[in-house]
């Protein structure tokens, strides 16, 4: 075999060794896009959530104030946020908040109406 021969059996190699790489880097190129995909819909996902609970807290948080004003409590500050919660207990929290809110309700509900009977 000549050396131009050997040259040129070298660089045929090499050429379909190039074109392997290409198609195996574009699979795992479109497999990386798959995963990036999800990641952003996670994310957008989690931001979503993240604008439901701020915007049940202050919900709630209203709520509350109007409760304990309608029953001459006074009202106190907003909760500062608790960075010891944890962020997977979310549902439960959720669930928790609406439980209290509705236990609050309930008791200014007894207030309100016992008022009224000795205003009378």
């Amino acid at each position: 075999m000549s050396a131009a021969d050997e040259y040129r059996d070298v660089v045929a190699r090499l050429a379909g060794a190039v074109v392997e790489l290409r198609e195996v880097d574009a699979a795992r190129a479109e497999e990386l896009r798959g995963e990036l995909r999800s990641a952003e819909r996670e994310l957008h996902a989690s931001a979503d959530a993240l604008v439901l609970a701020r915007g049940m807290f202050e919900l709630r948080w209203e709520d509350a104030l109007a409760l304990m004003w309608a029953t001459s409590e006074p009202g106190k500050p907003r909760p500062r946020p608790d960075h010891r919660a944890d962020p997977r207990a979310h549902e439960e929290l959720e669930r928790r908040a609406d439980e209290a809110l509705e236990t609050l309700r309930a008791s200014g509900d007894r207030r309100l109406f016992r008022r009224r009977r000795t205003e009378e």
